[in-house]
């Protein structure tokens, strides 16, 4: 799971619900002490590709441009979740939906 608003949230409900999460983003692992240690035992940080590898599912909330950036081999006959939405401030407006 991501460190933001959906990755964080997703998690604080699957480590109440008893659940493991692994947390992963592009800035390393070291960066998510904080939300880690906020989520207990439960809770632990990898790169992308350990938490991918890790992982039973996987959800990915990433912008749409950082979608080539997922490693893919991980992945394979897992059940990936994804959560990203386009947001233009952020993406930019080469990916708003009337360029399709």
């Amino acid at each position: 799971m991501g460190s933001g608003n959906i990755g964080g949230t997703l998690a604080r409900l699957a480590v109440d619900a008893g659940l493991d999460v692994v947390h992963s983003n592009s800035r390393g692992p070291q960066t998510l002490s904080g939300l880690v240690d906020e989520l207990g035992a439960r809770a632990r940080a990898a790169t992308p590709a350990q938490a991918a590898a890790d992982g039973e599912w996987v959800v990915v909330t990433i912008p749409v441009g950082a979608v080539g950036a997922v490693p893919r081999e991980p992945l394979v006959g897992k059940t990936v979740i994804g959560t990203g939405t386009y947001f233009a401030p952020r993406d930019g407006t080469t990916c708003a939906p009337d360029n399709y």
